[in-house]
């Protein structure tokens, strides 16, 4: 096999490397009361966009939740955000040595889920991810 043979194999292996899961090492643990809770949790790395959806029972789609979401990052860059009912975002970036926290209105998804968006950012993956979450019905 010529040096071209061997060039075209090489980029095919980093390409499909490329392609592997978005999210690994996921471990998340929660205490929910009625239609407020906290959950925890952790990544090895995340690769680009990534919707962590918080089981929140008791909360119809749709209503307003007040959010708190807390994120730090071993390596890389991660942002966080929720969106309202009205559209608007909030947002926040944590990097190593600077964890990031977040207050805002979020939108209850359908089938009990509370979606918050994690993505990595500068350099496309973020390592060492740690994060919480806390919910409770906006008044």
């Amino acid at each position: 096999m010529g040096w071209l043979g061997r060039l075209g194999i090489a980029l095919l292996v980093l390409s499909l490397a490329g392609c592997g899961p978005a999210v690994v090492g996921h471990e998340e643990t929660c205490r929910v009361e009625g239609t407020q809770g906290e959950c925890e949790g952790a990544y090895r790395s995340i690769r680009g966009r990534h919707l962590l959806e918080v089981v929140a029972p008791s909360i119809p789609a749709g209503e307003a939740v007040e959010v708190e979401v807390q994120v730090a990052v071993d390596g890389g860059a991660l942002r966080a955000a929720v969106t309202s009912p009205s559209g608007e975002e909030s947002a926040c970036v944590a990097r190593p040595d600077s964890p990031e926290r977040l207050m805002g209105i979020a939108t209850m998804g359908d089938s009990e889920r509370l979606p918050i968006v994690l993505e990595a950012v500068e350099g496309r993956r973020a390592v060492g991810v740690t994060y919480m979450v806390a919910w409770a019905v906006a008044p």
